[in-house]
């Protein structure tokens, strides 16, 4: 479902995918029996491709904004299966009891424990993409930022390509993007009407920049 994303997405962002990158299919069939459940194909696939690495998974040096709960981590609370958290503040997401065996369910957060749950994302799998980017951002040694309105992403969209498609992330709050030849990632909040943009280089960044005509300022 999105592991071919994911391995693109990790390719462009630190040079190279290995299998030692994701968990293996035990560690997380192990989870599944011990929840009682089959998780979602999309979470699985999340797993199997970055369970592993420190820097998608949240765990790494960096600042990261999201962490991901490991398979053997992995709780069920009120029923909810809480998958994610916020490295800073107590927000976290999970998928709903009566779609966990969906293979592309609908997402939820709330604020903090005990808070009540809303609609976060149509689709598990935008919303991992959309974590994985905004982490592999935060990684990349070059990056700037903007505010976009909605109705500017079309000066981004001939210079950088989305992470799958626009309308997998119909639905949800963010937008991801890539370029794999200037080795580029940016990722896009609906909520801040904010751009992050993360490069492997400088002058990917101001190529982006002078194409774009964005007033993009160093992060």
């Amino acid at each position: 479902m999105i592991k071919g994303l994911l391995q693109d997405l990790m390719s462009t962002t630190f040079g190279a995918w290995t299998p030692q990158d994701g968990c293996p299919d035990d560690e997380i069939t192990a989870a599944e029996d011990r929840l009682g459940i089959s998780l979602p194909d999309a979470l699985r696939d999340y797993y199997a491709t970055a369970g592993r690495h420190p820097e998608l998974m949240g765990t790494g040096g960096h600042e990261h904004t999201f962490r991901l709960s490991a398979p053997r981590h992995l709780s069920l609370e009120g029923g909810q299966l809480v998958f994610c958290g916020e490295n800073q503040w107590p927000a976290q997401w999970s998928v709903r009891p009566d779609d966990v065996g969906w293979p592309d369910p609908r997402v939820h957060g709330r604020a903090a424990p005990g808070k009540k749950w809303y609609s976060e994302a149509r689709r598990l799998s935008a919303f991992l993409i959309n974590v994985a980017s905004r982490q592999a951002v935060g990684v990349l040694p070059c990056q700037a930022t903007c505010r976009l309105r909605e109705d500017q992403l079309q000066v981004v969209e001939p210079l950088l390509g989305y992470i799958g498609s626009r309308e997998l992330h119909q639905g949800g709050h963010w937008l991801s993007f890539i370029d794999r030849s200037s080795r580029t990632v940016a990722h896009y909040s609906y909520h801040s009407s904010t751009l992050r943009v993360g490069a492997v280089s400088p002058s990917a960044l101001e190529s982006l920049r002078e194409h774009s005509g964005l007033p993009l300022k160093p992060a």
